[in-house]
């Protein structure tokens, strides 16, 4: 039963409303059928002739449908069940029709509210990474101006790696939703891709400003585990963001790739070799 009503409340509104007007006509001819055969058991019909007593038939058919009831046309005997019938079959109809409305309704509410949702998700993440980029030019600078980096820079260093982490994880969220109620735009991935290659690009500058002041930042033992792990989520997560993404872009994935790749060697090269 359950499976039928689900098949009902899934038809168009087109073919809905087509059944409440064929039922409306059957039952039409319903009654002047009653009418005519059994009198005493017809809704009344007037009129002479059979056109006009189907038109008038007709209008009751639909008075009945709709549940107005002017009474100018009254059921009597079998007829009653008729009307009976017939108002359970349109309100049947009716209900589906409101519902398949109201389903729409909250698609749509629901629809937007994924929306907005991922919409600012996406902007927190393009924020988290310039963020990430303006730490980097802060811990650059110090080095420059400097030549060290104090305690209080290499735990920024590390909660910068972290926190760069922690954002590339939340990429795949926009792409394994099952309901799939938001598919995210060309142009918001192209920055989203622009924001990572461009923070993996601006990590890779700072590495290098920290060696060529001599800078150990391969010494210091918990922003370089963190680094590494900065370079395995990039690793597992650009893949992932790869096949799933509904836009042909490979070189962009590719660009990132290659930035973490020359990361991640410049990470092996610097280290001695029993660290490695």
């Amino acid at each position: 039963v359950n499976g039928y009503i689900e098949k009902f409340t899934k038809l168009p509104y087109s073919a809905l409303f087509l059944l409440w007007i064929v039922l409306a006509l059957v039952f039409a001819a319903l009654y002047v059928a009653l009418d005519g055969l059994i009198p005493t058991h017809g809704p009344g019909i007037p009129g002479e002739s059979m056109p006009h007593k189907y038109f008038n038939s007709l209008y009751f058919s639909v008075i009945t449908a709709t549940s107005t009831g002017y009474g100018d046309i009254v059921p009597q005997g079998f007829s009653k069940a008729l009307a009976c019938m017939q108002s359970l079959s349109a309100l049947m109809i009716f209900a589906a029709f409101v519902t398949k409305l109201v389903s729409h309704n909250q698609t749509l509410a629901l629809q937007q509210i994924h929306k907005l949702s991922f919409e600012t998700q996406i902007h927190n993440i393009r924020e988290g990474l310039y963020v990430s980029r303006k730490d980097c030019e802060r811990i650059i600078q110090d080095a420059e101006e400097n030549g060290v980096l104090i305690d209080e820079h290499w735990r920024d260093l590390t909660i910068l790696y972290q926190q760069t982490q922690s954002i590339l994880n939340e990429i795949p969220e926009f792409y394994e939703q099952e309901n799939k109620l938001y598919t995210i735009d060309k142009r918001r991935e192209q920055l989203l891709h622009e924001g990572v290659h461009r923070t993996l690009h601006r990590i890779n500058t700072m590495l290098d400003v920290l060696s060529s002041k001599g800078i150990a930042w391969e010494q210091h033992e918990q922003s370089l585990k963190e680094l590494k792990g900065l370079i395995e989520v990039v690793d597992k997560v650009t893949p992932l963001w790869e096949e799933e993404s509904p836009y042909v872009d490979a070189e962009a994935f590719s660009d990132i790739l290659h930035v973490n790749s020359g990361i991640h060697e410049r990470v092996g090269a610097m280290l001695p070799r029993e660290i490695k």
